[in-house]
């Protein structure tokens, strides 16, 4: 198996990071992880950036998205249960939520409110089956194909 390049290493070690400290890592944490420089860091986040893989905080280059997790707290609570006990993070919409569940490929819930009213929903996922309390639907305003016009807003 071939050796991954840089920026995958950086990827991977990013998502690595993510889900043993239920927290998004920081550039220098990553560096130091990786024994890079904090420039070499920063040309693999633009990078991958570019490549649709990251979303970085405008303000500071740092992680704001690394799909489907959140590096900010969102409306989005995921929690899921390991043998070690339960975990939690945040997903960027409730697409995103579910899709840590999935990525996991754990039995979890996603804790957040209706869009339109503020009521509070809880989505479980048990045996890869969502049950929502109460019951609602999933509305995407926009079309898939335009959500990386701007993917913090939509």
């Amino acid at each position: 198996m071939q050796e991954p390049d840089f920026k995958s290493r950086v990827r991977l070690e990013i998502y690595r990071q993510f889900m043993e400290k239920e927290s998004c890592p920081g550039k220098s944490e990553i560096a130091h992880a990786l024994c890079a420089s904090q420039e070499e860091i920063t040309r693999a986040y633009t990078e991958l950036a570019g490549a649709y893989m990251l979303v970085l905080q405008p303000e500071t280059g740092e992680v704001l998205m690394a799909n489907p997790l959140s590096a900010v707290p969102t409306p989005f609570l995921v929690e899921t249960q390991h043998p070690e006990g339960s975990k939690s993070w945040y997903g960027n919409c409730i697409w995103d939520a579910l899709g840590v569940i999935s990525m996991l490929q754990t039995n979890g819930r996603v804790h957040t409110s209706c869009g339109c009213c503020g009521e509070k929903m809880q989505v479980q996922v048990k045996n890869k089956t969502p049950v929502a309390e109460p019951d609602g639907i999933v509305h995407f305003a926009i079309p898939a194909r335009h959500w990386w016009d701007d993917i913090v807003f939509n």
